[in-house]
């Protein structure tokens, strides 16, 4: 079911609209395909099934049992006749709140977006999030980052832009990447026009450094800054992520969230241990408002997964949504090899993966086919594919294509 919107023109028809300068040219391809479908041939009728007649119908049309039902009919319709001519009020009342409450299809959870923003809001000026963040070296060794908590406007499609409560302006926030044994220090600042904390979601650090305000920290009121200062270590290894722990239910599908990657030491049991890959991408599953969006994009603004034939593909997999996405591959089978950074002792093969809130998953898959093939990767909810505005003849959402290199 689509999603009613005020922009309906992020559809497959409208595609020059959404900035098809912003897409990959497999992507632009996948879309040719799909608006170039016709049904081929008639559709048979179902075939002719003959009237059965059952062997209790003779019984309840007796005379007795007729002029019961009838008497029972006529009370009922008298009884709602005068019920319905004393409350019209509240039957126009209950019928106005039930057409606005299935009005949409994202339910409450989608409100927060909604709300008007600030005219001082500023556009985001990079179109992606989940760039490598960058860091310095303090006298003591430490790897010293710095998060801006800040609202920008953010295009989950390209022309509908949307409040966001982003870290450094992007949705996703920058990747945090480190080794483990390493000493790390990060400036958070808040420039939110509300209290925050960042949460560290998964890391084996001290309670006073885990970002639960009324736990261990207060909350960073607007303006203020707070230092987190911990060392990750050999446990640590894996796909985590970091998030808003404060009004999470607006700050967190608002884009408040980030991936927080720890890598093996050299010559470590975990290093003996990694994944090898070719290649590797980071996923967030999310929503956005009204959309549903993977790393803050839906399709087909979605980035592409490009490969190359012979390839083995790293996916790190963060769930950073209030909903379960069943996400399917089409085209090949991926190995799970770790679920929330703990390596499996046997990986497990699927083709489709259920991703709950909060969760990681580490996944490979090898690149077969043949140069030049396109293959989805995508919600098997299937409602969860389209945008605000859509009908079921058109993709969007979560969507992202496999492209191969020709």
């Amino acid at each position: 079911m689509a999603t009613e919107s005020k922009n309906p023109s992020s559809t497959l028809e409208n595609k020059s609209e959404i900035g098809e300068e912003n897409v990959s040219a497999g992507t632009r391809e996948y879309l040719q395909q799909l608006n170039g479908y016709e049904v081929k041939g008639p559709i048979r009728p179902p075939s002719d099934q003959p009237i059965t007649t059952v062997s209790w119908w003779r019984g309840i049309t007796s005379p007795l049992v007729v002029l019961f039902v009838a008497v029972v009919v006529m009370v009922a319709l008298v009884f709602f006749g005068f019920g319905a001519s004393t409350t019209p009020s509240q039957s126009s009342n209950s019928s106005t709140a039930s057409s606005s409450a299935n009005s949409t299809s994202m339910g409450s959870t989608s409100s927060t977006n909604a709300t008007p923003a600030p005219s001082n809001v500023p556009n985001a000026t990079q179109n992606y999030g989940n760039q490598l963040a960058k860091y310095t070296i303090d006298a003591d060794g430490a790897k010293h980052f710095t998060l801006t908590a800040m609202q920008v406007m953010w295009e989950p499609v390209k022309g509908h832009r949307q409040l966001a409560w982003t870290i450094n302006g992007t949705v996703p926030g920058p990747m945090i990447r480190v080794t483990a044994s390493d000493h790390v220090r990060i400036t958070f600042i808040n420039h939110f026009p509300e209290a925050t904390a960042s949460h560290w979601h998964g890391l084996e650090v001290p309670s006073y450094q885990d970002g639960v305000p009324g736990v261990g920290q207060n909350p960073i009121k607007p303006g203020q800054t707070y230092v987190y200062d911990f060392t990750v270590h050999d446990q640590d290894v894996g796909t985590h992520w970091y998030h808003s722990h404060y009004d999470d239910l607006t700050q967190v599908p608002g884009g408040f969230y980030g991936a927080f990657i720890v890598d093996p030491r050299p010559g470590s049991a975990q290093a003996q241990q990694a994944i090898h890959a070719d290649v590797e991408y980071t996923e967030f599953i999310s929503e956005f408002g009204s959309y549903y969006v993977i790393n803050g994009k839906s399709f087909p603004d979605t980035q592409p997964i490009m490969v190359k034939h012979g390839q083995t593909v790293h996916l790190r997999i963060i769930g950073a949504s209030e909903l379960i996405h069943p996400m399917h591959l089409h085209g090949h089978t991926f190995s799970i090899v770790a679920e929330d950074v703990h390596m499996l002792a046997q990986p497990i093969q699927r083709d489709t993966l259920q991703i709950a809130p909060g969760e990681t998953y580490d996944l490979t898959f090898y690149a077969w086919a043949a140069p030049g093939s396109i293959y989805p990767w995508h919600c098997h909810i299937l409602s969860h594919l389209m945008n605000p505005g859509q009908t079921g003849d058109q993709m969007g959402g979560l969507i992202a294509l496999v492209e191969y290199a020709k």
